[in-house]
């Protein structure tokens, strides 16, 4: 009698616990911890584009994009970590280029949204102001001349 006595009481006690911790992981999945990161590349060359990003887990394979185009994905960054990594191969016409498009630590996202213009010249960010994005020359020792 006593046994069942105590496991109401220990029952009574930890439900209000584990209600009060199921409320905190609402609020951290949706407020904002969990939020996908989206990643826009737009093709401002005068040729046709393609593009292999991913990480060491996903892939989000290959695409070409005519001039003026855009590709999008989307992914769920490592919220405890903070090391996520998602690269590029960005080749054109006689040129090919390797580039972290988003680099956990260093890369600035508005509202988990990353927008890239890429050029010749290098990659751009579009950060507050389409018309003045930071652009990052390309790496010329990453230079690797595509097989004609």
């Amino acid at each position: 009698m006593a046994t069942l006595h105590y496991n109401r009481s220990v029952s009574l006690l930890t439900s209000p616990t584990i209600f009060a911790t199921l409320q905190m992981m609402v609020d951290v999945v949706y407020g904002g911890i969990f939020t996908e990161t989206k990643i826009t590349i737009t093709n401002k060359l005068s040729q046709y584009l393609t593009i292999h990003c991913r990480n060491k887990i996903s892939d989000d394979g290959y695409h070409i994009l005519q001039p003026t185009v855009a590709h999008r994905f989307k992914f769920f960054p490592n919220p405890f970590s903070k090391r996520s990594l998602w690269y590029c191969t960005l080749e054109w016409t006689g040129q090919s280029h390797r580039f972290d498009i988003y680099n956990q630590k260093r890369t600035k996202c508005e509202d988990h949204s990353c927008y890239w213009l890429i050029t010749e010249h290098g990659p751009c960010q579009v950060i507050h102001d389409y018309d003045n994005p930071e652009c990052i020359p390309w790496n010329k020792k990453a230079i690797v001349q595509a097989l004609k």
